[in-house]
């Protein structure tokens, strides 16, 4: 599915190990009634073991994308040795703050973080900003 670049938070990517993506900057931070961070997933599987996926919406309110707050969490994926694929929404609520005097524009990124003792995990997933209610 396509996404917009400016709503964009990950576009589709395979990952089998923990990964960050990149900085968006919310200069306003959210609107009143908050925002929420879609992950479209699919391919999602395990080849032995137990291990699961939890995304996240990390904040950096300072400003310089140096500390990050895991501050917005969905329930982890367990991965099987059988394909899965949903819909993820994660709400998050975030204002600009005040450092040293200064209004300073919040940024947020998609985390996709991997654990478990099992091998090979393996997911194929984007993410995109939404208004709208799941």
């Amino acid at each position: 599915m396509s996404v917009d670049a400016l709503i964009a938070l990950q576009v589709a990517v395979t990952k089998t190990a923990t990964f960050n993506g990149a900085a968006l900057i919310l200069a306003g931070g959210t609107p009143r009634r908050g925002m929420k961070a879609r992950v479209l997933y699919s391919a999602a599987t395990n080849v032995s073991g137990a291990n699961a996926v939890t995304f996240s919406v990390d904040v950096c309110y300072d400003g310089v994308p140096t500390l990050w707050f895991i501050d917005f969490v969905a329930p982890p994926v367990n991965l099987t040795t059988t394909a899965q694929s949903g819909e993820i929404y994660i709400p998050f609520d975030i204002s600009p703050t005040m450092v040293a005097g200064v209004i300073t524009a919040p940024q947020i990124r998609l985390t996709a973080t991997f654990s478990g003792a099992g091998s090979t995990p393996t997911i194929l997933y984007q993410g995109d900003l939404s208004l709208t209610r799941p």
